[in-house]
């Protein structure tokens, strides 16, 4: 099911939403490497404009993290000193903007700059100094051209589109440390992505080992998830009723509970858009992906804009203001009610939840409004001290982009499996010679 249409990104949708605007300025701040010699200094004058307007986004963005408080520390060379408050203001760095020429990204470019977005958003502490100084309207709008360019392209045209049941790419990290997934994938022969028709399909059936005896936590189901939920909003409201002050930081993310199935498509080049866009990354660098073959009765939520979340929202609403309370102001600057979709009542109507490419620029890290205050049922325990606002409203945090979250079970079996590795030379993520 499509609850918005599918209109491609426009400039003003990038420049309005804090995913946009970091992928703008990244963009922005990248330049030509043969305009710059091996110790990185400007050989030309787009360079030296280039040169200029990084050191006023380093400085503006240092000064307006020192000012909220973070632990930020500026190393100085021989006879250099710190910059005093207001040394770069955010007209300065808009100013230093209008030198720098943009340039049209290619497909290898766009996909380092958004996978430099999403490895640093965050939501349990306030932006990044550059993301705040970004968010100024005159940065705002000198980034406008850039914006521009890069809607220009045509590499963002596809980022609308509805999920595509065809190709989608379950995976499971397989480093060491953070080994998670599917436990036969890792044992199950991977080959060359687009040779499925050359062996059969794997049974789901082989893809989880018993449970019986080895120790293993099995991953929560849609109840158990809502059971936690409620009970952890109880016991912050309980710790808020002693002290109403009190900063209590919970957990930061609006995702149904791990254990799911979850997918993503693949780039032109067919790398798995999963394995490069990873919010909160580890540093991860071996993984194995299997495409997945779904129902074709499945039924799908699409969240391209802000509206479809809040839909969500209103339709089947659980409040967790007390336990996302503190956290969330920290990263919006907003206190007040805050609810996320019940992802048990959600399953009820909806097979799948799909968070586009353009859904994600558009959507993460917003303060999406969901409605009045009358959507949270009025109880003397709810916290109100402080609040900034009357409203109820949402955060979409901790999703990856073009994931799909299966709440049921749709996924029929697995066709492929493939493995993948980081490779640090390159920047980018290959498979092994072998495949």
């Amino acid at each position: 099911m499509t609850m918005s249409h599918d209109r491609p990104l426009t400039a003003e949708d990038l420049l309005a939403s804090p995913r946009g605007r970091s992928l703008v300025l990244g963009l922005a701040l990248s330049g030509r490497e043969d305009e710059f010699d091996d110790e990185g200094q400007a050989l030309t004058a787009s360079a030296r404009a280039l040169d200029e307007f990084r050191s006023a986004v380093f400085i503006a963005g240092y000064l307006a993290d020192k000012a909220k408080g973070a632990a930020v520390a500026m190393y100085l060379g021989e006879g250099d000193s710190e910059p005093e408050s207001g040394a770069v203001t955010a007209g300065d760095v808009a100013e230093t903007l209008r030198f720098v020429t943009p340039s049209n990204p290619n497909q290898a470019e766009l996909e380092h700059a958004m996978a430099e977005v999403i490895g640093g958003a965050m939501y349990w502490q306030p932006p990044h100094g550059a993301d705040h100084v970004a968010a100024e309207p005159e940065v705002r709008e000198a980034l406008r051209l850039f914006a521009e360019v890069l809607i220009g392209t045509g590499l963002l045209d596809a980022w609308s589109r509805p999920l595509d049941t065809e190709n989608q790419w379950a995976l499971a990290w397989d480093d060491e440390e953070h080994r998670g997934g599917l436990p036969a994938m890792f044992t199950h022969p991977a080959g060359p992505i687009g040779q499925a028709e050359s062996r059969p399909a794997i049974s789901l059936a082989d893809l989880f080992s018993s449970a019986e005896g080895d120790g293993g936590k099995l991953p929560w189901g849609l109840d158990e998830w809502l059971g936690h939920v409620l009970t952890t909003e109880t016991e912050y409201r309980h710790d808020l009723a002693k002290d109403p002050n009190d900063e209590l930081s919970g957990e930061w993310w609006s995702t149904p509970p791990d254990g799911l199935w979850t997918s993503t498509s693949t780039w032109p080049d067919q790398t798995p858009i999963g394995v490069e866009l990873v919010e909160d990354d580890f540093g991860l660098e071996r993984a194995r992906v299997c495409r997945v073959r779904l129902r074709q009765e499945a039924r799908i939520a699409e969240i391209r804009w802000p509206e479809d979340w809040a839909q969500l929202c209103r339709r089947f609403p659980l409040d967790v203001t007390a336990q996302r309370r503190y956290v969330w102001f920290e990263t919006t600057g907003r206190k007040g009610r805050w609810v996320i979709p019940d992802w048990s009542r959600v399953a009820e109507d909806f097979d799948g939840v799909h968070v586009s490419l353009a859904g994600y620029l558009r959507t993460a890290g917003s303060v999406v409004e969901v409605g009045d205050h009358s959507l949270v049922e009025a109880s003397p325990s709810l916290p109100t001290i402080g609040n900034t606002d009357d409203c109820t409203a949402s955060l979409m945090a901790g999703w990856h982009p073009d994931m799909t979250f299966w709440l049921n079970d749709v996924v029929d079996s697995v066709t492929e499996v493939v493995e993948w590795v980081y490779d640090n030379d390159a920047d980018a993520w290959q498979r092994p010679p072998t495949q």
